[in-house]
């Protein structure tokens, strides 16, 4: 239950969200205000690799001896990153987003040394699955999957989700996206991955 969880896996159910403007665009340079308010997300991915808490969400999922997934572990770390992302993709049905945009979260610095390829197969499985069992209204989901892309593309062609939405994969700049949106007169987001210190503030 709840109750039973820590703050930080806590953390990673909670989403933040806001509508408002990019005050300069990529050059630094004062923008046109659009038409459409850009709905700024922040929302944390699990972190496996700073502190005791860190060292918590190993020992939940990992063999540390092995270096692998525990039996039943992957599914249950699945299901936990499709709640993070059900919350964003729910926040920006709230708000009206149609094209929303997202870059990777919780592929950086946050990745384990253990099983990093499995985790990032992991993450796009999760959000692909949850953009099956949910319409939240979108018409294209914007996604640049940074290191991962190769793990997304992987899942795309050999899943072959019934997505309820398009998804499209890049490698623009995620701030340069959604700013281009918005000022197409589109309705989107932009998704900035945090920790969980960060989202419980």
């Amino acid at each position: 239950g709840t109750v039973q969880q820590s703050l930080t896996e806590l953390s990673t159910q909670v989403c933040v969200a806001c509508p408002g403007y990019f005050f300069v665009g990529n050059d630094n340079q004062i923008v046109k205000k659009p038409e459409n308010p850009v709905l700024f997300v922040s929302a944390a991915g699990i972190d496996f690799n700073s502190g005791s808490s860190a060292r918590a969400e190993l020992s939940k999922y990992f063999f540390a001896d092995l270096k692998k997934f525990k039996p039943g572990a992957r599914d249950s770390f699945k299901a936990r990153i499709k709640r993070t992302y059900h919350g964003i993709f729910t926040a920006c049905q709230h708000f009206g987003v149609t094209h929303p945009t997202a870059i990777a979260m919780g592929l950086g610095m946050f990745l384990p040394e253990i099983e990093k390829d499995e985790v990032m197969t992991v993450y796009h499985e999760a959000i692909f699955e949850v953009l099956c069992e949910h319409d939240y209204g979108f018409d294209t989901f914007f996604l640049n999957p940074a290191r991962a892309a190769t793990m997304a593309k992987k899942v795309l062609e050999e899943k072959k989700p019934n997505l309820k939405c398009q998804v499209r994969l890049h490698s623009k700049d995620g701030k340069a996206l959604a700013s281009e949106l918005a000022s197409r007169g589109f309705r989107t987001s932009f998704l900035n991955p945090s920790d969980c210190i960060a989202v419980m503030q």
